[in-house]
Order: C-alpha cells, then sequence, then structure tokens
C-alpha cells in the first residue's frame, strides 16, 4: 500500500477540518476531542491542534485549555469480570481486543442473524468466544486463532473443538460450514482482503460476514481503500447489508497505552479507538483463487514470563555474544504501533509493552528466556547450550541481561495489572539465580 502526497495533504486538511468542527461544537477536552474524531490517531490530532495554532485557526489559549491535564482521572475500561483469561496482546500480532460493550454487541447481531442449531466461526477475535462460553452463547461458536500463546491459554478453559490453530491467511482452512463469521483482521488492505477470502470458505451462501473495518480517519487514502474493499467483496460473492459507524470500540492495549505516554499523551480514554462494522451477506459462488500476503515482519519466537510477552527475532546459537539489551529509542518504548514505522527495522527484541531494543547474542538471550520461565539458572542453561563452562566475562555478561530481564518483567507485569486480563492475576516473584 502506498500513500501519496496528495492524499497525505489531503488528509491533513480532512483532519483539520474535523478538529474545527468538533471546537465549534463545544469540545473543550483534548479526551472530548478524539471521542468526536471518526478514528484519528491522539498524535494525528495532537499535530492538527498545533497546525491550527500556528496558522492562527484557534488561539493559543485555546490549545493550553484542550491539553490542559484533567482534573479527574479518566474512567477506567468498563469491562466486567472474566473467568476465562487472555495473554496480554503484543504488537506484533497488530491484537487490539474488542470491549465488552463491542463483543455484546457482535454477538447480539449474530443471534439475530442465525438460528440455535448454527455454526458461527470467529476469525482472530478471542474475546468474542470466551464471553460466548462464559455467558452460554446460544449457538456453536468455533475460534481460529494464529497466535499459539492464545491457543494454549484458552486450551485449559475451553473446549477444543471450540479452538483451531490456523493462521487464517496462509494455513489450509478447517472443514466448517457457517451462518455467520466475525472477523477482526489487521486494519491493513491485504490483511482485509485475506481475511474476507477466508470468511467466504467458511460461510454459508445466505450466510453474513461481520467485519470490524477501520474509520475513515485512521490514515490518508481511507475512502479509495473502502472503495478497494468494496469492490474486492463484490468479486468474492459478497453484499453489503449495512455499514454502521464506530459501532465497535477496542480496550487500549498496554503497547499502545505505552506508546501514546511515550508521546506526551496521557488523557486518552481507554476506550478511544473505534472500528466501523460492516455487515455483508454471501450472496453467491465465486472462484477467485485466495490471495498472497507477503510477510511483513522477519519470523520471531516468544516466551512469557509472568504474563509478559518477550520476542527474539531469529535467534541463533553459534557462539557467545553479549546478550545484553541494548537502548535505541528514548526510554525503549517505540511512540507508535503503526508498521510504516522505520524504527521497527531496530528491534531485535521486543515486549508485549512495546519496548524495543537490540541484542548481539540474540541466541544466548533466547536460553536465558527459557530458562527463566521454567525456573532454571540462566548460567546453566547457556552453558549447557554452548557444551562447555561460561568464563567470567561471560557469567557477567549472562548475569546483566538477566538481570534486565528482571526489572523489564516486573515494570510490564505491574502496567499489565491495569489491562483488563490482567486484574487476578497473582503476583508472583522472579528470582534472578
Amino acid at each position: 500500500m502506498t500513500i501519496n502526497q496528495t492524499e497525505t495533504q489531503m488528509f491533513e486538511d480532512a483532519v483539520d477540518g474535523w478538529v474545527l468542527q468538533a471546537i465549534a461544537c463545544g469540545v473543550h477536552t483534548f479526551d472530548q476531542l478524539i471521542a468526536s474524531l471518526p478514528g484519528v490517531y491522539p498524535s494525528v490530532a495532537l499535530n492538527s491542534l498545533q497546525r491550527l495554532t500556528f496558522t492562527q485557526r484557534i488561539s493559543t489559549e485555546l490549545l493550553a485549555q484542550i491539553l490542559k491535564p484533567a482534573k479527574q482521572k479518566l474512567k477506567p475500561p468498563t469491562f466486567s469480570f472474566h473467568q476465562i483469561s487472555l495473554p496480554v496482546p503484543h504488537p506484533l500480532d497488530y491484537d487490539w481486543r474488542f470491549s465488552d460493550a463491542a463483543v455484546k454487541h457482535l454477538l447480539n447481531q449474530c443471534a439475530k442473524l442465525t438460528r440455535s442449531s448454527d455454526t458461527i466461526v470467529l476469525l482472530g477475535t478471542p474475546s468474542l468466544l470466551r464471553m460466548g462460553i462464559e455467558q452460554s452463547y446460544p449457538r456453536q461458536l468455533v475460534l481460529l486463532e494464529a497466535s499459539c500463546t492464545t491457543t494454549d491459554s484458552l486450551a485449559s478453559s475451553v473446549p477444543k473443538t471450540q479452538v483451531i490453530r490456523c493462521d487464517v491467511i496462509k494455513d489450509p482452512l478447517p472443514n466448517l460450514t457457517a451462518a455467520a463469521v466475525v472477523l477482526d483482521p489487521p486494519w491493513y488492505p491485504e490483511h482485509i482482503q485475506s481475511f474476507l477470502w477466508t470468511a467466504c470458505q467458511l460461510c454459508k451462501i445466505g450466510g453474513h460476514i461481520l467485519i470490524s473495518m477501520p474509520p475513515i480517519g485512521t490514515r490518508p487514502g481511507m475512502e479509495r481503500e473502502w472503495a478497494n474493499t468494496l469492490d474486492w467483496a463484490q468479486q468474492i460473492g459478497l453484499t453489503l447489508i449495512k455499514l454502521e459507524a464506530a459501532a465497535l470500540s477496542y480496550i487500549t492495549p498496554p503497547f499502545e497505552l505505552n506508546g501514546l505516554r511515550a508521546e506526551g499523551l496521557h488523557a486518552v480514554s481507554r476506550e478511544w479507538r473505534r472500528g466501523d462494522l460492516a455487515v455483508f451477506c454471501r450472496s453467491h459462488q465465486t472462484h477467485v483463487p485466495r490471495p498472497t500476503v507477503l510477510p511483513q515482519e522477519d519470523s520471531w519466537i516468544e516466551e512469557v514470563l509472568l504474563g509478559v510477552r518477550v520476542r527474539v527475532r531469529q535467534p541463533d546459537l553459534s557462539g557467545f555474544a553479549d546478550p545484553s539489551l541494548i537502548s535505541v529509542v528514548p526510554g525503549d518504548v517505540l511512540q507508535s504501533v503503526s508498521r510504516r514505522d522505520p524504527r521497527r527495522q531496530l528491534a531485535d527484541v521486543w515486549t508485549s509493552g512495546n519496548r524495543i531494543f537490540a541484542c548481539q547474542g540474540r541466541g544466548v538471550l533466547w536460553q536465558i528466556l527459557r530458562a527463566m520461565a521454567v525456573g532454571r539458572s540462566p548460567y546453566e542453561a547457556v552453558a549447557l547450550a554452548l557444551k562447555r563452562p561460561l568464563n567470567q566475562k561471560e557469567a557477567e555478561l549472562v548475569s546483566h541481561a538477566t538481570h534486565q530481564l528482571v526489572n523489564l518483567v516486573s515494570t510490564e507485569q505491574k502496567e499489565n495489572l491495569l489491562f483488563e486480563e490482567q486484574r487476578n492475576n497473582t503476583k508472583l516473584s522472579l528470582a534472578a539465580g
């Protein structure tokens, strides 16, 4: 996907217009402003305010008033207690979770479109399966999910027949026939097309497909992207039934919350992000080949420490190299959740809190992570992998990296306690031995 300069300028002009309109309607706080805009990212809205002030279209006094820190803390997300836990989202999965209100809305819509004997397939929406099971939803729900961490987490509390490990972009699809399919793809054109194609393969003729779509203010070129999506939907046998703007709210995950804070944006609602709900009917059969989606990221492997997900890029243990975490961005938090950010290439290690680091000895670091996860000695694990004892300098470097990881996990574990999935987790201590 390419965004040309004309689209960028048109987008900035549109954002400025939306901001001015919101101010004219009486918006006087930054949080209210974000809520009134059609999916505009908070830092983009801030840039618009600064542009409008620089060009004297709004006063510096009004800018100061809008950006004035709120006297009262923002309300927490409106989630309910969940018996079934889900892992904290990781930014490399493009994983945003629906709020409880959005989940209820989607399940209610599906109930209206289906019968009690029908199957509903969920593509990348584990929060719907969770609530469906917790509330004895009167339909058969089946989740297709690419993340091993998520499917493993659900395995202990969800019937095996309802969770299938499957990357719907490239893996063979299970033999399912659904009356409705709910999908929440990453908000990029090739992912949306691929998820819609998969939904068509699983949905019966006359069935319905419900998809969360990026609003018009998400980025430049959204009108073009939506037109292309509608054209693709028609090619694969779908007919648009309705489009509900801003119908689906999301809970801001820790990685995005940290990114916003790193940009100095603290007064943003935890449910600021909203998707448009598009409902399609699978009206006829087509034989369009499966779209090919080229991988955007290198391969990563993951370890989970006390709920904190740490990924390492392609670790290779050909010998000892320094496993220390090396800072590559100020404060270690990447100030972005967009895949277009060039700083993503600096990351050898990436946490679920959106902290990125370079690392010379990724293979050694991986051995340390694996040892910490199972309560083994990192020194012994590295020595065993190298098939020789560590010298004093190597042992010191392993100790340093281990303590870096302990501190990192401690920081992010505290952040995760504020996120809905982690509120009821037991606090544990992590030994660096």
